[in-house]
């Protein structure tokens, strides 16, 4: 899991990068902190661009025209899945979050320093448990390296990797090669998926069209694969 902090403070925040660093180790977590600085846009960039499940640690009130608010406002445009934190040295600031719905995982308050080792890493092991037992409409792969969480509307095709134990996911933001197999993969995916070959799903809402003749499926993203029509997923479906 990916962790993101946003602390003008410069103190403050590299105490919060040191006890992500600890927590790690201690428990043997991938979760690695790609970013921490006291800038807002750099935030709202990676937010744009990130297609990981994050945790975001955000100072509230910030030197500059932006603040924690707006920073997690734009982040719940795009993600709902990723963990927000909010810190701030006014308890009363948090009762904004409401007005804001922006669903927050929990706060932090600077002027209770006993309690911030605790609240980072009970963040962290709630964060990294809500991936570990996946999302509703969304797939995790679990990996030694990191972890990833891929919503199954972006999933357009999953294909085993001939002579490996890997499964190579087709998504909207590219390619992704994981250990799986077709079999296990497939539990953990809801009834827009496919098996249309022993070594192929495709998610059917991604379908553009279907050559019956050749047995070849279509999709939206340019991509094909062949479809096995004496299937009897394949007969089910119509193809």
């Amino acid at each position: 899991m990916n962790i993101v902090i946003c602390e003008d403070d410069n103190s403050f925040r590299h105490k919060i990068e040191e006890m992500t660093a600890m927590y790690a180790a201690k428990n043997q977590s991938n979760s690695v902190c790609v970013l921490s600085t006291d800038d807002a846009e750099k935030v709202i960039e990676y937010a744009a661009k990130n297609s990981e499940l994050t945790i975001y640690f955000l100072d509230i009130q910030l030197q500059g025209s932006l603040t924690g608010f707006d920073i997690a406002s734009e982040i719940r445009k795009r993600d709902w899945n990723s963990s927000i934190v909010f810190i701030t040295s006014y308890k009363e600031k948090i009762t904004l979050t409401y007005d804001y719905k922006l669903e927050l995982l929990d706060y932090i308050i600077k002027t209770e320093p006993e309690k911030l080792e605790p609240k980072v890493y009970e963040c962290l092991r709630i964060a990294e448990s809500r991936q570990n037992s996946g999302y509703d409409g969304a797939l995790t792969v679990l990996s030694k390296r990191f972890n990833t969480t891929i919503p199954f509307k972006d999933i357009y095709m999953i294909e085993a990797l001939k002579g490996s134990h890997k499964l190579l996911l087709h998504h909207s933001n590219g390619l992704f090669e994981f250990y799986s197999s077709i079999n296990e993969v497939l539990t953990r995916l809801d009834d827009r998926f496919l098996r249309c070959h022993k070594a192929v799903i495709v998610n059917t809402d991604r379908i553009r069209t279907v050559d019956k003749k050749e047995h070849i499926i279509y999709l939206d993203n340019g991509c094909s694969c062949e479809y096995a029509p004496k299937s009897r997923e394949c007969k089910a479906y119509g193809i």
